[in-house]
């Protein structure tokens, strides 16, 4: 009995409706203690997938055998997390500070790949295209986790917002780099500046429109499970639009997204509201749940031990482009520009650079031929470890270290600006 109790065990396990359930529950139990803990679910649902991977490495039961996604997947559910951050980003906010999201997630996307590229030359004498590569896989920033604790500490909208639109514009641009830097590798010669010009503006053009002709759909609908589904259908065309046209899907959806979610208010009502973004958190979570189980899978835990050194000097790695990035760029625009970005919310939007979702994926679609392969993944791990478990915690200390908890720009640094900045505060 002893010896076929576990051979019972693994074949359940190897079903794939059985190792849905398998994870799903670990997602769940863990994102729901949390949440009771007062911590982001992202945290949960790091912890559960790493708790099934020792699971899974303790006993030699592959609980995921059956859930092994292509790469193309992965970057679609990559796509639904970016369509979930755009639905609550807000205009008006990004409007107000069009030229610190725009700075950060365009200029600070190029400088902080390139800065983490030369770094990563330095230390590790990788090629260019490899550190690229990599500098794309550690930059791009999730605001998820970070924004769950910005706002319990009640930290004012324009700072949220500032991480927020700062993540979802980066996560594309960061892809698109991504792309152009693995054809590179694999032998391509792709006109860089006309790629990313056609993508991004063809994106936006493409998700406006796809943005506009939706509303305009929904306002005609007066039913909440047609547009529920919708929303569905709104994202897969943005997305496969874009990407059939050699243009970025996950920008598209971006846009779409956003343009969307500001009229929702106007052509539903507050239940269907309601639903619309607590269905799409809820797959967003267990599409985090997911990819972290993956990366946990991907990665044996004798590579994480052997190569621990590597790992946390990319933190450092990714720590110092990050920082110099954020307030090299704040600082520019309030010294030349007087856009009166104050010191200390300067440190709150740099910790607000997690690194999750796009890491996670880049990470998980390497090319295989690429070198240090096995030390990249760990790099991307460990990035992803201190983004998820430690930079949340880091960045409630610093709010109350910087006597910015509970504090609003109005009541900080923004009382002793001029007139004119405090209207735009």
């Amino acid at each position: 009995m002893e010896e076929v109790l576990p051979e019972i065990i693994e074949t359940v396990a190897a079903e794939a409706p059985f190792e849905l359930l398998i994870v799903f529950a670990f997602i769940l139990l863990f994102s729901l203690i949390f949440r009771r803990l007062g911590q982001p679910a992202v945290m949960g649902c790091f912890i559960g997938g790493f708790a099934l991977h020792l699971l899974s490495y303790f006993t030699g039961i592959d609980f995921t055998h059956e859930l092994r996604l292509e790469p193309e997947m992965i970057f679609l559910l990559i796509g639904i997390l970016i369509f979930n951050e755009g639905l609550s980003v807000e205009i008006e906010t990004l409007v107000k500070n069009k030229e610190e999201i725009g700075v950060l997630a365009i200029v600070g996307t190029f400088v902080g790949v390139a800065l983490c590229g030369a770094l990563l030359r330095a230390l590790f004498g990788m090629e260019l295209v490899v550190a690229i590569i990599v500098g794309t896989m550690l930059i791009p920033t999730d605001a998820g986790a970070v924004l769950a604790v910005l706002s319990r500490f009640g930290v004012g909208e324009r700072w949220r917002s500032m991480v927020a639109g700062e993540s979802i514009f980066n996560d594309p641009i960061s892809l698109i780099i991504f792309g152009l830097a693995v054809g590179a590798w694999q032998g391509e010669s792709p006109d860089w500046t006309a790629a990313i010009l056609r993508s991004v503006v063809g994106s936006c053009v493409l998700g406006i429109v796809l943005g506009f002709l939706f509303y305009r759909i929904y306002r005609v609908l007066n039913d909440p499970v047609s547009e529920l589904i919708l929303s569905g259908m709104l994202f897969t065309a943005a997305f496969f639009v874009a990407e059939h046209f050699h243009m970025s899907g996950f920008l598209s959806v971006a846009v779409a997204s956003i343009f969307v979610g500001n009229k929702k208010a106007l052509c539903m009502d507050e239940e269907t509201v309601e639903t619309l973004d607590r269905f799409w958190e809820a797959v967003a979570i267990a599409i985090e749940g997911y990819l972290f189980l993956m990366i946990g899978a991907a990665i044996p835990l004798e590579n994480l031990v052997r190569h621990a050194g590597i790992g946390l000097a990319a933190i450092a790695v990714v720590t110092v482009a990050r920082s110099f990035t954020v307030h090299s760029l704040l600082w520019s625009l309030d010294r030349f520009f007087r856009q009166d970005v104050p010191w200390r919310w300067r440190v709150i939007v740099d910790l607000g650079g997690l690194h999750v979702g796009v890491t996670m994926a880049i990470l998980l679609n390497l090319p295989k031929d690429l070198p240090m392969l096995e030390q990249i993944q760990v790099m991307g791990y460990y990035v992803i470890t201190w983004s998820v478990l430690g930079m949340p915690l880091l960045g409630q200390f610093a709010l109350k270290a910087l006597g910015l908890k509970g504090e609003t720009p109005e009541t900080s640094e923004m009382e002793a600006s001029s007139p004119e900045t405090d209207k735009r505060a």
